[in-house]
Formats: structure tokens, sequence, C-alpha cells
């Protein structure tokens, strides 16, 4: 049994505090937004008063929030769990925050270890340990804490610190664009007259295979479930172009796709999951 804070209690973030207190863990939960913890503490968990207070004895500490200003203020602002943790704990930082942010963070909380463990997967993925985790750190620090990830998913190690930061959000770009791109063909394809299922079946068989299968109803509009919101996604992007500008890299694919995100977004769809891209797009040329 490993005694574990999570901090940050989003639909992702309880969603893994659930799966950790079924496995046997110590928990104690924190959020900023009181009441989310009602259904934890319920089924055993620790509440507490402050992240500072979550930490105190905890061995392995996961954040799961929305930002780089939401982490800062969890580990680094009044009562916050930089002030508490214990040298000997682990900060495993699960959000989508980027390189950067995690830079930072390690610098400042040294010497206890960070990794970043950003995942790949929604609140399903959760709850069946079907994650898949992009994991930047230690090596050795990695192998002590991946038996405990793997309850999660399939924890991957990429690299020193910040590089499962970086890989997040090369994925949620290269989805997002990817996406967007689709939502523009197939708009093209209605306009066509060139049914559906035929499009499909012809873009399934080409390199978009694996992202037609696993989108394939809603792509259909047969799924409207909402796992990633779309403002979300498009905060994900803005990270891209942060991280990219200090690199010195122009990212004009990813920007059109921005573009059209923050469109959908204009039209009220900022709270649909960021799948809602696709049939947004192939609307718009009907209006």
């Amino acid at each position: 049994m490993t005694a574990i804070a999570v901090l940050g209690l989003g639909a992702m973030g309880t969603a893994i505090a659930r799966r950790l207190l079924g496995a046997g863990h110590e928990l104690s939960v924190w959020n900023r937004t009181p009441g989310r913890d009602e259904e934890l503490v319920a089924a055993g968990a620790r509440r507490v008063g402050s992240p500072a207070d979550a930490v105190r004895r905890a061995e392995v500490v996961i954040t799961m929030v929305t930002d780089p200003p939401a982490l800062e203020q969890v580990l680094l602002g009044r009562d916050g769990a930089a002030s508490a943790i214990p040298r000997e704990a682990t900060l495993i930082d699960m959000s989508t925050v980027g390189p950067t942010a995690i830079a930072s963070v390690a610098e400042r909380l040294a010497p206890v270890a960070v990794l970043d463990a950003p995942v790949l997967g929604s609140v399903p993925s959760v709850e069946s340990g079907t994650l898949v985790i992009l994991v930047g750190g230690e090596r050795a620090v990695f192998d002590q804490r991946a038996e405990l990830l793997s309850l999660l998913g399939a924890p991957i190690y990429v690299g020193p610190s910040g590089s499962g930061a970086w890989l997040k959000l090369v994925n949620n770009a290269a989805s997002i664009a990817t996406l967007v791109a689709l939502g523009e063909l197939l708009a093209l394809t209605d306009r066509a007259g060139l049914g559906i299922d035929a499009v499909l079946q012809s873009l399934g068989a080409g390199p978009l295979a694996s992202l037609v299968e696993r989108w394939r109803p809603r792509l259909r509009g047969e799924d409207q479930s909402s796992y990633f919101r779309l403002a979300l996604a498009r905060k994900d992007l803005e990270l891209v172009f942060d991280e990219a500008g200090r690199e010195g890299t122009e990212l004009s694919v990813v920007e059109t796709a921005a573009t059209r995100c923050d469109e959908a977004i204009e039209d009220g769809l900022g709270d649909d999951d960021f799948g809602a891209i696709v049939p947004f797009l192939r609307q718009m040329e009907d209006r």
C-alpha cells in the first residue's frame, strides 16, 4: 500500500483517485472547488483542507490540473504542496502543462523527484486501466513508480524530464490538426454527394486507418459523448505555440487548426468534445 495524495479532482483526477483507492492505496484528496471529493471520501479517502495537508505523509503526489497557472497555485501558492511534501516523495504531474512548466516545477521542488506523466485517453480509459502514460524524468524514479502507474494503464518511459510533457502536446496538436483536416475534407465529400460510409471505408484503407476506426461512431454522428472539451484542446494548442516560439519553430498547419477551433468555440461548442470540430466543419459549408 502506498500513501498517495491526488491534487485536482476534475473528471480525470477523480477517475484516477477512484481507481487508486479501489486498488487499496491510502489516499488523500484535494480540489480547489469544494464538494468534488464527496464520493471519494465516502469510499475511504481522506479529506484535507489544503494541498500542504494532503501531501504531508505522502509517498507519491499526483497532480491533475487544468493548466500551468493551476499547477503553480497548487504546488507553490498559499498552503501549496511544495511547503510540506516529504523530500523522499515523488511528484507525478499527469496534467497537460508543457515542458517549460515542468522544468520550473522540478527546479523549485528539488530534491523531490518529479515525473511528468501526461496521459493519452479519457475517463473510460482510466476506468478500464488502459491509459497510455508518457513519462519523462529520471529512469530510476520511473522504474520505482512504474508499478503504481500500471494500475492506470501502460506507462512508457520517453526520456528525461519534460519529454512526456513535450510528447503530450505533440500528440494533441497532431490529433486536432488531423480532425480539422478531416472535417474540411468530409465537407468536400458531402458536397460531392459521396456517402459517409463509402468515404470512411476508403479513408480506413489508407494511412488514417487507426483514426477512422477509433472515431467512426463520432464521424457517423452516433456518439455524442464528451471526454475532452474543445476549449481544453484549444488551450493545449496555445501551449504548443508557446513552446514552438521558444524553439523558433512555426506551426502553420496547427495555427490553421486553432483558428477553426476558435470559430467552433465562438459558435458555442467550447464545452463539447473536441471531436465536435468535425461535424461543425461539415455543417459550415451549408450555412
